[in-house]
């Protein structure tokens, strides 16, 4: 009686783990409403580190209004580079 009962309980043991592993499976993250895949991740992240370290490197001319708008539109993007990056650690470590 007791092998019988240990086979069941193993078998409904592993069924559970197999759903709770299939369910909790992740292969996107969901940004902004937006759902993107790692390599979609990594491409917009690659993609705005390139333009912040370009708009980084770069010398502004205007009046101050210009200035800090171009300030505060890199701060924003810098903002958002980090926010996908966390993002991106985020889902290497599930995985």
């Amino acid at each position: 009686m007791k092998k019988p009962f240990r086979k069941v309980w193993i078998g409904i043991l592993t069924a559970t783990a197999f759903v709770v592993g299939a369910c909790c499976s992740h292969k996107t993250v969901e940004i902004n409403g937006e759902k993107l895949t790692k390599k979609e991740l990594q491409a917009r992240v690659d993609e705005l580190r390139t333009i912040v370290e370009e708009r980084e490197m770069s010398c502004v001319y205007g009046s101050p209004e210009i200035i800090a708008e171009y300030g505060r539109e890199t701060a924003r993007m810098r903002a958002e580079l980090d926010e996908l990056q966390k993002e991106l650690d985020n889902f290497c470590k599930r995985k």
